[in-house]
């Protein structure tokens, strides 16, 4: 089958395995695994003996392994069979001849590249699990970047006819990102090497992803700046011109959510979002909601608007705090999304596996961030 088949074969049965589980039907829904796991277990043997057959479709003259093993195998045949090389490592499979030399074109100083399939669904994951990566301005380059965001934009003018034409005093706002390591080490039994490739694949992507994704979140809230990202909250120094404070024993009222709309400079409005915990939006703004009499807090499906502007949740914004403003003036570098390095613990006869990401981040205009604090005293 084609890759596009199995993929899609492997969704349908996903979806039936989740739909079975949440009707409480547990062994229909083993039943579902175990197709998913003999799915995943064929098209990973049919795809290792496509590219044996394709190399020698062909019947080559005999040359030394190095120079014919990728003679006969499209790009997309050699990226599999690297794929395959690669996991069957990381598991401490035995390689063959042919995946020995597939693995060594792969690898460099710093050890083997993380396969293009793989890089491509960990960048998916780690927005799915980190969905403000989708909201801010996020840059995928390698090593340290200088990036440059729109400052002061000024209004057009009118123009005298012939009239010498003086260039409007913008400006641009320089961001310069290095790259922090944010590592999450695993360590299994070495009965790993008994799964496919495709489910082992799928496991340590969905293990290491959860947990770098989650850092990552923290960061661009609440990084320090040292040694380490620098997050919404260090955008500013918290005052009455950038922020609105709710007394300590107080609650939130409609009037301070107005006031704190009305902070935040009109050129960020197009693309302003509240960003809070679900217990905020729950506990302090839907109850200023009133259908016979306002309409604060809307919601379609599972969105929510606070006066038409979109809430992003998110668990790690302090409970009873908010933000409000235009994410895409925080800018972000994902030098490297995740590798991962293993491993062998003999003492424990065990695997150990490191997820590395390389990230950095800060906010570009301080201005296009206000806050809704709670007061502590």
């Amino acid at each position: 089958m084609t890759k596009t088949e199995y993929i899609n074969k492997r969704n349908v049965l996903l979806e039936d395995a989740k739909a079975l589980l949440d009707e409480g039907k547990v062994g229909e829904a083993k039943a579902k695994r175990e197709e998913i796991e003999k799915l995943d277990a064929d098209y990973e043997a049919e795809s290792i003996e496509r590219a044996n057959v394709n190399a020698m479709i062909n019947n080559a003259p005999a040359a030394p392994f190095s120079t014919r093993e990728s003679m006969n195998k499209t790009d997309e045949e050699n990226e599999q069979l690297y794929r395959v090389a690669f996991f069957k490592h990381l598991q401490g499979k035995e390689l063959s001849a042919e995946e020995k030399v597939a693995y060594s074109s792969g690898t460099s100083s710093a050890g083997a590249v993380i396969p293009t399939q793989t890089a491509e669904e960990i960048i998916t994951k780690l927005k799915e699990r980190a969905p403000l990566l989708d909201e801010i301005t996020l840059l995928q380059v390698a090593g340290n970047v200088k990036f440059a965001v729109e400052g002061t934009n000024n209004a057009a003018t009118i123009h005298t006819e012939n009239a010498s034409i003086t260039p409007a005093a913008d400006t641009l706002v320089p961001v310069s990102l290095t790259g922090w390591e944010i590592t999450k080490l695993i360590q299994v039994s070495d009965t790993v090497a008994t799964m496919s490739i495709n489910a082992f694949e799928n496991w340590l992507v969905d293990m290491l992803v959860e947990a770098i994704a989650d850092k990552i979140s923290e960061q661009i809230i609440n990084g320090t700046g040292t040694s380490q990202a620098k997050g919404i909250e260090k955008a500013n120094t918290w005052g009455d011109t950038n922020s609105v404070t709710v007394a300590k024993t107080g609650s939130l009222t409609a009037a301070n959510v107005q006031t704190l709309i009305g902070l935040l400079g009109g050129g960020y409005d197009p693309n302003a979002k509240f960003l809070m915990s679900k217990k905020t939006l729950f506990n302090d703004f839907m109850p200023l909601q009133d259908n016979a009499k306002n309409d604060i807090v809307t919601r379609e499906g599972r969105s929510y608007y606070v006066y038409g502007y979109p809430v992003l949740i998110d668990s790690r914004v302090t409970e009873h705090e908010a933000y409000f403003g235009d994410l895409k003036k925080y800018v972000a570098n994902l030098a490297e999304a995740v590798n991962v390095k293993t491993d062998f613990d003999i003492d424990t006869n065990s695997n150990k596996y490191l997820g590395v990401a390389i990230f950095d981040g800060a906010p570009a205009l301080g201005e296009a961030f206000v806050k809704l604090a709670k007061a502590t005293s």
